[in-house]
């Protein structure tokens, strides 16, 4: 008998935190955060952080916002 694994899809882009934000201080939205990667000027974290806030709290989000940054590369 074969068992069917589930397989999480492959995705370059980072998962949000079990929060469902990717910056939890100002309450960032992966969905927002996207929206704003998807602008021409928006390419380093010091650009996310001037157009959304996001990283501007306690600063742990920054490895994650640096992985979305590079998956939006």
């Amino acid at each position: 008998m074969q068992v069917a694994t589930a397989t999480a899809p492959t995705s370059s882009r980072p998962a949000p935190r079990a929060s469902g934000f990717v910056c939890d201080c100002l309450e960032v939205t992966e969905c927002a955060l996207l929206e704003t990667l998807s602008k021409a000027h928006v390419r380093t974290l010091r650009d996310v952080r001037r157009a959304i806030g996001a990283g501007d709290g306690c600063t742990a989000c920054h490895d994650l916002l640096r992985r979305y940054l590079e998956a939006a590369r």
